[in-house]
Protein backbone atom coordinates (compact mmCIF):
# COMPACT_ATOMS: atom_id res chain seq x y z
CA UNK A 1 0.00 0.00 0.00
CA UNK A 2 1.05 3.28 -1.14
CA UNK A 3 0.32 6.76 0.09
CA UNK A 4 -0.13 10.19 -1.99
CA UNK A 5 3.86 10.69 -1.86
CA UNK A 6 4.41 7.53 -3.70
CA UNK A 7 6.17 5.74 -0.55
CA UNK A 8 5.13 1.91 -0.12
CA UNK A 9 4.89 0.86 3.94
CA UNK A 10 7.37 -1.67 4.16
CA UNK A 11 7.75 -2.02 7.94
CA UNK A 12 5.75 -1.33 10.81
CA UNK A 13 6.95 0.11 14.14
CA UNK A 14 5.23 -1.36 17.07
CA UNK A 15 4.92 -0.29 20.79
CA UNK A 16 3.95 -2.22 23.37
CA UNK A 17 3.89 -0.24 26.29
CA UNK A 18 4.30 3.19 27.66
CA UNK A 19 6.00 2.39 30.59
CA UNK A 20 9.99 2.63 31.19
CA UNK A 21 12.29 2.41 33.66
CA UNK A 22 14.82 5.00 32.60
CA UNK A 23 13.83 8.68 32.59
CA UNK A 24 15.91 9.71 29.27
CA UNK A 25 16.47 13.63 28.94
CA UNK A 26 15.71 13.59 25.11
CA UNK A 27 12.90 11.00 25.55
CA UNK A 28 10.35 11.12 22.64
CA UNK A 29 7.90 8.60 23.54
CA UNK A 30 7.35 7.46 20.07
CA UNK A 31 6.18 10.68 18.91
CA UNK A 32 2.42 10.18 21.29
CA UNK A 33 0.64 9.44 24.84
CA UNK A 34 -1.72 6.68 24.69
CA UNK A 35 -5.09 7.71 25.78
CA UNK A 36 -6.96 4.67 26.55
CA UNK A 37 -5.22 1.10 27.84
CA UNK A 38 -2.34 -0.92 26.79
CA UNK A 39 -3.93 -3.72 23.51
CA UNK A 40 -3.40 -7.39 25.01
CA UNK A 41 -1.13 -10.03 23.94
CA UNK A 42 -3.80 -11.49 22.15
CA UNK A 43 -4.65 -8.27 20.34
CA UNK A 44 -0.87 -7.21 19.67
CA UNK A 45 -0.86 -10.75 17.56
CA UNK A 46 -3.95 -10.03 15.99
CA UNK A 47 -2.86 -7.03 15.17
CA UNK A 48 0.32 -7.71 13.61
CA UNK A 49 -1.11 -10.58 11.48
CA UNK A 50 -3.82 -8.07 10.08
CA UNK A 51 -1.37 -5.45 9.30
CA UNK A 52 1.29 -8.05 7.42
CA UNK A 53 -1.79 -9.55 5.19
CA UNK A 54 -2.90 -6.04 4.66
CA UNK A 55 0.54 -4.14 3.88
CA UNK A 56 2.26 -7.08 2.48
CA UNK A 57 5.37 -6.68 5.34
CA UNK A 58 7.50 -8.57 6.93
CA UNK A 59 9.22 -6.39 8.85
CA UNK A 60 8.10 -5.45 12.74
CA UNK A 61 10.45 -3.20 15.62
CA UNK A 62 8.98 -3.86 18.55
CA UNK A 63 9.28 -0.24 21.29
CA UNK A 64 7.98 1.09 24.13
CA UNK A 65 8.55 2.84 26.40
CA UNK A 66 10.65 0.15 27.29
CA UNK A 67 9.27 -3.34 25.62
CA UNK A 68 11.48 -5.40 28.57
CA UNK A 69 9.06 -3.76 30.80
CA UNK A 70 6.21 -5.12 29.53
CA UNK A 71 5.74 -8.63 31.40
CA UNK A 72 4.37 -10.57 28.44
CA UNK A 73 7.35 -9.30 26.08
CA UNK A 74 8.36 -12.97 25.22
CA UNK A 75 5.45 -14.32 24.88
CA UNK A 76 4.57 -11.37 22.91
CA UNK A 77 7.42 -12.11 20.31
CA UNK A 78 6.45 -15.92 20.48
CA UNK A 79 3.36 -15.31 19.12
CA UNK A 80 4.71 -12.62 16.58
CA UNK A 81 7.19 -15.35 15.34
CA UNK A 82 4.32 -18.02 15.37
CA UNK A 83 2.64 -16.38 12.70
CA UNK A 84 5.63 -17.22 10.46
CA UNK A 85 4.82 -13.73 8.40
CA UNK A 86 7.86 -11.33 9.48
CA UNK A 87 11.40 -12.24 8.47
CA UNK A 88 12.52 -9.56 10.59
CA UNK A 89 11.63 -9.50 14.06
CA UNK A 90 13.74 -6.48 15.95
CA UNK A 91 13.68 -4.54 19.11
CA UNK A 92 14.61 -1.09 20.49
CA UNK A 93 15.74 -1.20 24.38
CA UNK A 94 17.43 0.65 27.16
CA UNK A 95 19.20 -2.70 27.43
CA UNK A 96 18.46 -2.54 31.69
CA UNK A 97 16.81 -6.06 31.67
CA UNK A 98 18.92 -7.28 28.79
CA UNK A 99 21.06 -9.44 30.29
CA UNK A 100 17.72 -11.77 32.27
CA UNK A 101 15.96 -11.92 28.79
CA UNK A 102 18.36 -12.03 26.47
CA UNK A 103 18.21 -15.35 25.81
CA UNK A 104 14.32 -15.79 26.04
CA UNK A 105 13.58 -13.32 23.64
CA UNK A 106 15.91 -15.14 21.15
CA UNK A 107 14.62 -18.47 22.03
CA UNK A 108 10.55 -16.78 20.78
CA UNK A 109 12.11 -15.33 17.83
CA UNK A 110 13.39 -11.78 17.94
CA UNK A 111 16.39 -11.69 15.44
CA UNK A 112 17.93 -8.08 15.95
CA UNK A 113 18.02 -5.43 19.05
CA UNK A 114 19.19 -1.76 18.97
CA UNK A 115 20.68 -0.94 22.43
CA UNK A 116 20.35 2.78 23.23
CA UNK A 117 23.78 3.78 24.10
CA UNK A 118 24.87 7.30 24.02
CA UNK A 119 27.80 7.06 26.34
CA UNK A 120 30.34 5.24 27.85
CA UNK A 121 31.32 7.21 30.93
CA UNK A 122 29.15 6.29 33.75
CA UNK A 123 28.52 9.57 35.35
CA UNK A 124 27.38 11.06 31.77
CA UNK A 125 25.61 7.79 31.01
CA UNK A 126 23.65 8.42 34.76
CA UNK A 127 22.95 12.26 33.47
CA UNK A 128 21.30 11.26 30.23
CA UNK A 129 19.42 7.70 31.59
CA UNK A 130 18.76 9.05 34.65
CA UNK A 131 19.96 5.76 35.31
CA UNK A 132 23.13 4.52 37.24
CA UNK A 133 23.14 1.18 34.93
CA UNK A 134 25.82 1.20 32.64
CA UNK A 135 27.47 -1.66 33.89
CA UNK A 136 24.52 -3.91 33.74
CA UNK A 137 23.34 -2.69 30.06
CA UNK A 138 27.22 -3.66 28.88
CA UNK A 139 26.94 -7.01 30.74
CA UNK A 140 23.33 -7.17 28.47
CA UNK A 141 25.28 -6.57 25.61
CA UNK A 142 28.10 -9.28 26.38
CA UNK A 143 25.24 -11.84 27.02
CA UNK A 144 22.80 -10.53 23.79
CA UNK A 145 26.03 -11.54 21.56
CA UNK A 146 26.82 -14.83 23.30
CA UNK A 147 23.06 -16.03 22.88
CA UNK A 148 23.25 -15.84 19.27
CA UNK A 149 22.03 -11.67 18.42
CA UNK A 150 23.20 -10.28 15.11
CA UNK A 151 23.26 -7.89 14.10
CA UNK A 152 23.18 -5.37 17.46
CA UNK A 153 23.26 -1.88 16.76
CA UNK A 154 23.80 0.48 19.20
CA UNK A 155 22.28 4.00 19.12
CA UNK A 156 24.07 6.71 20.27
CA UNK A 157 22.14 10.14 19.80
CA UNK A 158 24.32 12.92 19.52
CA UNK A 159 24.20 16.21 21.84
CA UNK A 160 26.36 19.30 22.11
CA UNK A 161 27.85 20.03 25.33
CA UNK A 162 26.95 16.38 26.95
CA UNK A 163 28.40 13.22 24.57
CA UNK A 164 30.09 14.75 21.84
CA UNK A 165 33.28 14.26 22.87
CA UNK A 166 32.35 10.74 23.04
CA UNK A 167 32.09 9.60 19.48
CA UNK A 168 35.88 8.07 18.72
CA UNK A 169 35.04 5.80 21.88
CA UNK A 170 32.03 4.70 20.89
CA UNK A 171 33.44 3.98 17.16
CA UNK A 172 36.47 1.88 18.53
CA UNK A 173 34.09 0.18 21.46
CA UNK A 174 31.78 -1.01 18.58
CA UNK A 175 34.80 -2.01 16.22
CA UNK A 176 36.35 -4.06 18.44
CA UNK A 177 32.82 -5.80 20.02
CA UNK A 178 31.27 -6.23 16.48
CA UNK A 179 28.39 -4.05 17.17
CA UNK A 180 27.44 -1.51 14.69
CA UNK A 181 27.02 2.17 15.76
CA UNK A 182 24.03 3.86 14.92
CA UNK A 183 24.80 7.79 14.70
CA UNK A 184 21.54 9.85 15.46
CA UNK A 185 21.02 13.78 15.15
CA UNK A 186 18.85 15.12 17.74
CA UNK A 187 15.66 15.65 16.01
CA UNK A 188 12.48 18.33 17.99
CA UNK A 189 10.16 16.34 20.06
CA UNK A 190 7.12 15.81 18.77
CA UNK A 191 4.12 18.54 19.32
CA UNK A 192 2.03 15.66 20.65
CA UNK A 193 4.06 15.21 23.77
CA UNK A 194 4.44 18.85 24.60
CA UNK A 195 7.79 19.35 22.64
CA UNK A 196 11.08 20.72 24.11
CA UNK A 197 12.54 23.22 22.07
CA UNK A 198 14.79 24.68 24.94
CA UNK A 199 16.88 21.35 24.83
CA UNK A 200 17.22 20.97 21.04
CA UNK A 201 18.25 24.36 21.00
CA UNK A 202 21.12 23.94 23.51
CA UNK A 203 22.32 20.50 22.31
CA UNK A 204 21.27 20.04 18.93
CA UNK A 205 24.54 19.49 16.84
CA UNK A 206 24.30 19.03 13.22
CA UNK A 207 26.18 16.14 12.29
CA UNK A 208 26.53 16.44 8.34
CA UNK A 209 30.68 17.72 8.98
CA UNK A 210 30.81 14.92 10.75
CA UNK A 211 29.23 12.59 7.90
CA UNK A 212 31.61 14.46 5.68
CA UNK A 213 34.50 13.13 8.06
CA UNK A 214 33.85 9.78 8.28
CA UNK A 215 33.37 9.48 4.60
CA UNK A 216 36.78 10.57 4.17
CA UNK A 217 37.92 8.13 6.63
CA UNK A 218 36.09 4.96 5.30
CA UNK A 219 37.43 2.28 3.30
CA UNK A 220 33.99 1.83 2.09
CA UNK A 221 30.46 3.36 2.00
CA UNK A 222 26.85 2.08 1.31
CA UNK A 223 24.17 4.10 0.83
CA UNK A 224 20.54 2.45 2.34
CA UNK A 225 18.49 3.48 -0.21
CA UNK A 226 15.56 1.32 1.42
CA UNK A 227 16.03 3.32 4.49
CA UNK A 228 15.68 6.91 3.70
CA UNK A 229 19.24 6.85 1.68
CA UNK A 230 21.11 6.41 4.97
CA UNK A 231 24.66 6.28 4.75
CA UNK A 232 26.93 3.66 5.93
CA UNK A 233 30.54 3.56 6.61
CA UNK A 234 32.78 0.90 6.83
CA UNK A 235 35.89 2.09 9.01
CA UNK A 236 39.42 0.31 8.99
CA UNK A 237 38.84 -0.49 12.61
CA UNK A 238 36.42 -2.83 11.39
CA UNK A 239 33.66 -0.69 12.82
CA UNK A 240 30.59 0.18 10.81
CA UNK A 241 28.65 3.93 11.54
CA UNK A 242 25.19 4.61 10.16
CA UNK A 243 23.87 7.62 10.17
CA UNK A 244 20.29 8.93 10.89
CA UNK A 245 19.70 12.20 10.51
CA UNK A 246 15.95 14.19 10.07
CA UNK A 247 15.72 15.97 6.60
CA UNK A 248 13.42 16.33 3.97
CA UNK A 249 15.06 13.53 1.95
CA UNK A 250 15.00 11.52 5.29
CA UNK A 251 10.92 12.18 5.29
CA UNK A 252 10.57 10.83 1.60
CA UNK A 253 12.29 8.09 1.99
CA UNK A 254 9.97 7.11 4.99
CA UNK A 255 8.37 3.81 4.46
CA UNK A 256 6.70 3.35 8.15
CA UNK A 257 3.93 2.89 9.79
CA UNK A 258 3.83 3.60 13.85
CA UNK A 259 1.24 1.45 16.37
CA UNK A 260 0.96 2.91 19.46
CA UNK A 261 0.37 0.95 22.67
CA UNK A 262 -3.17 1.78 22.73
CA UNK A 263 -3.38 0.84 19.35
CA UNK A 264 -3.28 4.18 17.55
CA UNK A 265 -1.76 3.76 14.01
CA UNK A 266 -0.09 6.95 13.08
CA UNK A 267 2.27 7.41 9.81
CA UNK A 268 5.13 10.15 11.54
CA UNK A 269 6.52 10.64 14.53
CA UNK A 270 5.75 14.07 14.40
CA UNK A 271 1.83 13.97 13.62
CA UNK A 272 0.64 10.97 16.15
CA UNK A 273 -2.62 13.43 15.79
CA UNK A 274 -3.62 11.90 12.34
CA UNK A 275 -3.71 8.63 13.48
CA UNK A 276 -6.63 6.23 13.78
CA UNK A 277 -7.46 3.81 16.88
CA UNK A 278 -7.65 0.39 15.98
CA UNK A 279 -8.69 -1.20 19.30
CA UNK A 280 -12.81 -0.82 18.86
CA UNK A 281 -12.13 -2.62 15.41
CA UNK A 282 -9.88 -5.33 16.74
CA UNK A 283 -12.61 -6.06 19.80
CA UNK A 284 -15.13 -6.16 17.03
CA UNK A 285 -14.20 -8.82 14.77
CA UNK A 286 -14.47 -6.78 11.43
CA UNK A 287 -13.87 -8.27 8.37
CA UNK A 288 -9.99 -7.85 6.78
CA UNK A 289 -11.85 -5.14 4.40
CA UNK A 290 -12.50 -3.08 7.76
CA UNK A 291 -9.52 -3.10 8.74
CA UNK A 292 -7.58 -2.16 5.36
CA UNK A 293 -9.75 0.87 5.34
CA UNK A 294 -8.86 2.17 8.59
CA UNK A 295 -5.51 1.46 7.57
CA UNK A 296 -5.52 3.10 4.41
CA UNK A 297 -7.15 6.21 5.65
CA UNK A 298 -3.81 6.52 7.89
CA UNK A 299 -1.36 5.91 5.17
CA UNK A 300 -3.32 8.35 2.82
CA UNK A 301 -2.51 10.44 5.96
CA UNK A 302 1.17 10.22 5.76
CA UNK A 303 2.88 13.72 4.37
CA UNK A 304 6.46 14.37 4.74
CA UNK A 305 6.56 16.60 7.71
CA UNK A 306 10.62 18.36 6.84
Amino acid sequence: MKDKCNREIKHLRFSITSKCNYNCIYCDQEGFIPKTSELTVDEITKLCKILAEILHVTRIKFTGGEPLCREEIVQIIKNVSDLHLYKDISMTTNGLLLYEKAEELYKAGLNRINVSLSSLNPELYKKIYGSDSLEIVLKGLKKAKEVGFNPIKLNFVLMKGLNDGELDNLIEFCGINNYILQLIELHEVSDAIGGNGDFYKRHHLDVKPIIEELESKAKETITRGSMQNRKVFKLNNSAVVETITPSHEFCMGCTKLRVGCDGNLFGCLYRSDLGKNIKEALRNHHSLSKYEQIVKQVVDSREPYY
